[in-house]
């Protein structure tokens, strides 16, 4: 239950931060091509951090680690309050997306060395976004959900304070080997392109469901039933076949983001939400899953998927405010749509023939 609540707790405060920052930077005056450039610079610096301490996980004490990185995290949610202007934002994010990037393979390896259910372990991910989503619709002001987001992670650090220390393999690794990424190539490519998609909808999606009528309320609700939905889903994926999984995330991807095009009024993308959370649902554990299975390197080879993950934020965030400022958010959805569908294609031969 530790491990659950630190998952739980560190993603709550990650989605209350970061589901508002678009509207934060709009009232700052920040044109929607720098709204996507403030969220690349957390994801370039996410990326950064994820790929040197996910080696660092296979190699380090993961209990030192896993403390060090929410004592850090705790620290750059609080400055987030001192952000007046774009450029400050951008630079705070910048180094929250360092501090975030420290801990999540040391916690992935906790759970690999005490033998708990992935699938379970992330649900509770998702049960912290939604948990994150809705407090912060309700909360609206910014620096409250800053402070109550620093606050989560410290309590988390308390609990990864107490406990036991597990003890897993340790292995030398090259920090500049990128043998782990060949051998996964498909897996991270089709992950990469659909999350390019991803982003860029999510860096524009606050902005265009108020101009379908909803205001901060209504956006936290909307938000929140894409992670509810993934808690229940991810707990009953252990026993299946992983490949099959994954292709059928990029299949829900596909259906999720054309379904979002053409909406005229907020609710109406409340069943894109739930095709979303089936897709997010069946690629994370799974595409998690075949890394951990098929890998000596385990921490490397996981934590390499939260790197996959904010490398695509760089583009995603870009692509989103770009798109968006010079054709419009429809443009965003089918361009998110294609890239789905290019990850589908990929993977329908490549595991197949991993597999095999």
């Amino acid at each position: 239950m530790r491990l659950n609540a630190i998952q739980f707790f560190t993603n709550t405060s990650i989605m209350m931060s970061m589901m508002l920052i678009p509207l934060m930077a709009n009232e700052m005056g920040a044109t929607l091509t720098q709204v996507g450039i403030i969220m690349s610079v957390y994801g370039l610096c996410l990326f950064l951090s994820s790929y040197f301490f996910s080696k660092a996980a296979d190699e380090w004490d993961i209990k030192k680690l896993l403390l060090l990185g929410l004592a850090c995290s705790a620290v750059a949610y609080y400055l987030q309050i001192f952000a007046y202007d774009p450029l400050s934002l951008a630079v705070i994010r910048g180094l929250l997306g360092i501090c975030v990037g420290m801990y999540p393979a040391a916690l992935i390896m906790h759970v690999y060395g005490q033998k708990r259910s992935l699938g379970k372990f992330i649900s509770f991910g998702a049960l912290g976004w939604a948990a994150g989503f809705l407090v912060a619709g309700l909360i609206g002001n910014f620096n409250i959900i800053f402070i109550v987001s620093a606050l989560m992670v410290l309590f988390s650090l308390f609990i990864a304070a107490g406990m036991q220390k597990v003890e897993v393999e340790r292995i030398k690794v090259d920090y500049f080997s990128f043998s782990t990424i060949k051998k996964n190539w498909n897996i991270y490519l089709t992950f990469f392109l659909r999350h390019i998609g991803a982003v860029a909808c999510w860096t524009i999606f606050p902005l265009y469901l108020t101009t379908l009528g909803a205001d901060k309320f209504w956006i936290g609700v909307i938000y929140t039933i894409n992670p509810i939905v993934q808690f229940f889903l991810m707990r009953r994926l252990d026993s299946l076949n992983m490949e099959k999984v994954v292709k059928a995330g990029y299949l829900f991807s596909v259906a999720a983001f054309f379904s979002l095009i053409p909406a005229t009024i907020f609710y109406h993308v409340i069943p894109s939400m739930l095709l979303v959370a089936a897709s997010w649902s069946f690629l994370l554990v799974g595409s998690t899953e075949l890394l951990i299975r098929g890998n000596t390197d385990k921490a490397t080879a996981s934590g390499f998927l939260n790197s996959v993950i904010s490398l695509s934020m760089i583009f995603g965030a870009l692509i989103g405010g770009a798109v968006a400022n010079q054709w419009g958010f429809q443009v965003v959805f089918a361009i998110a749509g294609v890239l789905s569908l290019v990850s589908f294609m990929i993977s329908s031969t490549t595991l197949t023939q991993s597999k095999a």
